[in-house]
C-alpha cells in the first residue's frame, strides 16, 4: 500500500515534490490543494491528482489522506501543520520549519501530542556530494574536527513570487531560503550542536529587505569552530564547504567532494526531492521515525533566530 499525499500548496517548489512523488512507488498524490483555484485544477489536470481545492479541512478530513506535503509560504508552515497534527495526518514541511524558533518547539510538541510524524524537507542532506561528506566525517577520515569554513555567493537579480519580497511571511532573504540549509548541513555532518553563536547581517539588496550579506560564526559542543560568509550580490556562484580535521581536509561544493586534495566518487543515481520523500514515506510505512524530524530541526531554527540576535545586539549568544 503506497502513502497517500496531500500537497498543500501548488506553488513553484510543489513541482519537485509532484515529481518525487510520481516517480515513487510507495506514495500516491490524492488532492492538490492551493488558494488559487484554478492553479489546484491545473496541477490536478496535469498530474492525474484525483482531488483538487481551495479547502484544506476537505484533505485533513479525507480518510484516505495518511500525510501532507506542505508547500507554503514560511509564515504558513506553523498554522497548516497544527491544523494536520490536529487531524491526525503526518506531514512533511518544506524548509524552513517556520519563522522562528518557538513556533518551531510548538509544531514539534503537537505533532508528538498527536502522535505523528513531523518532518522537514532539509533536502540538502539527499544531495549525494552532501552524503558522502556525512560519511567520510562518521568514518573519521580526517580527523577530530577543527574548522569549518563555509562561503555561498551569488547575485538575486528579483524573486520569483510576491510572498517572498513580504518579511511578513517569508521572514528574511537569506536565513531562511538558504541559512535554513547550510546551517542545517553543516550541523548534520558534523553531527554537532552549537555552544556560541554570534553574526552580522546586512540588508544591501533591492529586492528585498531582507538579509542579503552576512557572517555566521559557531563554536561547537566538541570545540570546533564554524563559519559561513554569504552575499547575494555576487555575480560570481560559489558554494564550497571547507573541513578542516586533525590528520587531513575535506572540500565540499554541490555536486563533488575532494579528501587531501584527491577527487571522491559519488553515487548519484537518485535526486534529492525522490530520495528524500522515499526515506519518508518508507519510514511511515514500516512505523519508524521519519528522516530529519521536527525535533532534531529545533537547533536550526534555534541557531538562526541567535544570529539574528546577536546582530542586533553585537554580543555573542550562548545557545
Amino acid at each position: 500500500m503506497p502513502i497517500n499525499l496531500a500537497l498543500i500548496g501548488c506553488g513553484q517548489i510543489a513541482s519537485a515534490h509532484i515529481k518525487a512523488a510520481n516517480t515513487l512507488a510507495n506514495t500516491e498524490l490524492l488532492f492538490a490543494i492551493d488558494s488559487d483555484l484554478e492553479r489546484a485544477r491545473q496541477t490536478a489536470i496535469d498530474h492525474n491528482i484525483p482531488h483538487y481545492s481551495t479547502d484544506y479541512a476537505q484533505a485533513l478530513a479525507s480518510p484516505e489522506v495518511d500525510a501532507v506535503l506542505l508547500c507554503l509560504p514560511h509564515d504558513l508552515h506553523h498554522p497548516f501543520a497544527l491544523q494536520a497534527a490536529a487531524a491526525g495526518k503526518h506531514a512533511l514541511v518544506e524548509k524552513p520549519m517556520a519563522l522562528d524558533a518557538t513556533e518551531a518547539q510548538e509544531m514539534a510538541t503537537a505533532a508528538a501530542a498527536a502522535a505523528v510524524q513531523l518532518s522537514i524537507g532539509q533536502s540538502s542532506r539527499c544531495i549525494p556530494a552532501y552524503q558522502q561528506t556525512k560519511m567520510l566525517l562518521a568514518q573519521n577520515a580526517i580527523g577530530p574536527l577543527l574548522n569549518i569554513i563555509h562561503q555561498r555567493t551569488f547575485w538575486i537579480d528579483q524573486l520569483s513570487t510576491d510572498w517572498r519580497r513580504d518579511q511578513s511571511a517569508c521572514g528574511d532573504l537569506y536565513l531562511p531560503r538558504f541559512g535554513s540549509h547550510d546551517i542545517d548541513a553543516l550541523l548534520w555532518q558534523a553531527d554537532d550542536t552549537p555552544k556560541r553563536v554570534w553574526g552580522s547581517v546586512r540588508a544591501t539588496s533591492d529586492v528585498s529587505q531582507g538579509d542579503s550579506d552576512g557572517f555566521i560564526g559557531l563554536e561547537l559542543a566538541s570545540g570546533a569552530l564554524a563559519s559561513l560568509a554569504y552575499s547575494t550580490r555576487c555575480k560570481r556562484n560559489r558554494t564550497e564547504t571547507l573541513f578542516i580535521g586533525e590528520t587531513g581536509q575535506l572540500v565540499l561544493t554541490r555536486n563533488a567532494v575532494e579528501l587531501n586534495g584527491n577527487p571522491v566518487e559519488i553515487d548519484s543515481g537518485e535526486e534529492a526531492f525522490t530520495r528524500q520523500l522515499r526515506l519518508f514515506a518508507e519510514a511511515l510505512l514500516e512505523n519508524r521515525e521519519v528522516p530529519v524530524s521536527g525535533r532534531e530541526v529545533l537547533k536550526v531554527m534555534r541557531t538562526l533566530d541567535l544570529v539574528k540576535k546577536a546582530s542586533e545586539t553585537g554580543q555573542t549568544q550562548h545557545f
